[in-house]
């Protein structure tokens, strides 16, 4: 197994520039995840200016961004309406004329209208440099919705959470669930677990399986909501230590 991606979530506008640069130049496999829904990301919101200036800098160019879209938006893009602020982080290149976000997130629930999938395939099929990536579970809603796109040549990645969000691991982490699929993995993830629960998935996955590792949760001074820079170093670093011994055998 290898990784793809290693993903911090939860930043926000309380997150300074120097601690996601720091980050980012931990390894090239860093991702920046950054939520969005219409009570943090609309346009004038403290994290959609924040946002704004961090992708205007010239490190933004080389960090891996991915917006995670929660919420009224998710289900809003899902059904096809798309805001303007998640129309224009779509559309933005960043210095190297790449798109600035390459990868998003849609994290869909049980609690959502989920019916028709051709609003989702229109979006995908327009954005055709971006990575789509669904949130995925056990409830029947998100299942039914999923296997319906699966049948399609719709191009989707998946994003395991048996917790879904809650940020505790599952007793056992499952294998791929779709074929063809790429599948990530999330679900209380931090630099105290991560080296274990990496060995875990690896004996889940085929033997020469791409993927990636999310974690937000856990990455929070504890009884805040703050993004902590040195609880993330320590996801990472461990996330890295496993990488490079199996890569070394």
């Amino acid at each position: 197994m290898k990784l793809r991606y290693i993903t911090c979530s939860g930043a926000n506008e309380k997150t300074p520039y120097k601690d996601l640069i720091e980050l980012s130049n931990l390894s090239k496999l860093v991702e920046i995840g950054i939520a969005a829904n219409s009570n943090i990301m609309k346009k004038t919101t403290p994290q959609y200016d924040w946002f704004e200036e961090l992708l205007n800098t010239e490190e933004a160019s080389n960090m891996n961004l991915s917006m995670h879209i929660n919420n009224d938006w998710c289900v809003d893009l899902c059904n096809g309406k798309m805001v303007p602020e998640i129309e224009k982080l779509l559309n933005i290149c960043n210095k190297k004329r790449n798109p600035a976000i390459r990868r998003w997130q849609l994290n869909i629930s049980n609690h959502m209208n989920l019916q028709d999938i051709s609003h989702i395939q229109s979006l995908i099929k327009s954005y055709p440099e971006q990575e789509f990536i669904f949130s995925f579970n056990n409830g029947p809603i998100v299942m039914s919705f999923l296997k319906k796109l699966s049948k399609t040549n719709t191009r989707f990645s998946l994003l395991y959470d048996s917790s879904y969000g809650s940020g505790r691991n599952p007793q056992n982490w499952e294998g791929p669930y779709f074929p063809g699929r790429d599948h990530g993995y999330s679900g209380g993830l931090c630099g105290e677990n991560v080296y274990k629960n990496l060995e875990n998935i690896s004996y889940v996955v085929p033997t020469l399986y791409n993927t990636w590792i999310d974690a937000e949760y856990k990455l929070k001074t504890p009884n805040t909501t703050n993004f902590d820079l040195l609880l993330a170093k320590d996801y990472v670093e461990k996330a890295l230590a496993w990488q490079n011994k199996y890569i070394s055998h």
